[in-house]
């Protein structure tokens, strides 16, 4: 029997890998430039890439996750989200269609691994990766990636949401103020799963037979 906790089994989690983008984490990225702090972005990404490769070798299936916004997905709602109206600071500058920074940072699929594309803050709206979950059998999601208390915790609600088990990496999420990431860590702990770190999953992992 193994002894690897249910929720962290190969056979039935996925490691879930949300926005690692240029926008979102590059020093060159559109949020950099408009004065957010990715300090914290920088720091986690080698170790989410660890991670990415920890589980692709323990035959953890890795979903990755991107942000894309054109004019095929913006509205007025949507651009106008935290201001007065669609003119807005900070709405339509991340991650445009073909441009740099919708371009992955630090950490990117391979073959084998699945993409989904979103288009707003949780990986289900609007996307199949409900549809894909099931379909692959997985019933118990590992979240990592950014923004912690934006996109990442987003997801991870509506995961619960959709009757998945739910698990956020702490150490591999990071967002732009330590306050921030720090409450949302709380709020998942005391609401919504578990929280655990790369470390603890690499241990339980290479327990596994032929690893």
């Amino acid at each position: 029997m193994s002894s690897v906790p249910f929720r962290y089994d190969p056979a039935r989690c996925a490691l879930i890998v949300i926005d690692m983008q240029n926008d979102f984490c590059s020093p060159d990225g559109s949020l950099a430039r408009k004065g957010f702090d990715v300090t914290a972005p920088v720091a986690m990404a080698p170790r989410l890439d660890h991670l990415v490769s920890s589980a692709r070798t323990a035959g953890v299936r890795v979903i990755f996750v991107r942000t894309l916004h054109d004019e095929t997905t913006d509205t007025p709602q949507w651009l106008g989200r935290v201001g007065e109206g669609p003119d807005a600071a900070r709405t339509g500058i991340t991650c445009r269609t073909g441009t740099s920074g919708a371009d992955y940072y630090a950490v990117a699929p391979q073959d084998g691994d699945v993409v989904i594309t979103k288009n707003r803050f949780s990986a289900f709206v609007g996307t199949n990766l409900d549809l894909t979950l099931r379909s692959l059998g997985i019933d118990s999601l590992l979240f990592t990636g950014v923004a912690t208390e934006v996109c990442v915790e987003s997801s991870l609600r509506s995961a619960l949401f959709h009757e998945y088990w739910v698990s956020l990496v702490e150490d591999c999420a990071a967002t732009y103020s330590r306050t921030a990431h720090d409450a949302s860590v709380s709020v998942v702990a005391q609401n919504f799963g578990t929280v655990i770190t790369a470390e603890k999953l690499e241990t339980f992992w290479t327990t596994l037979p032929g690893l």
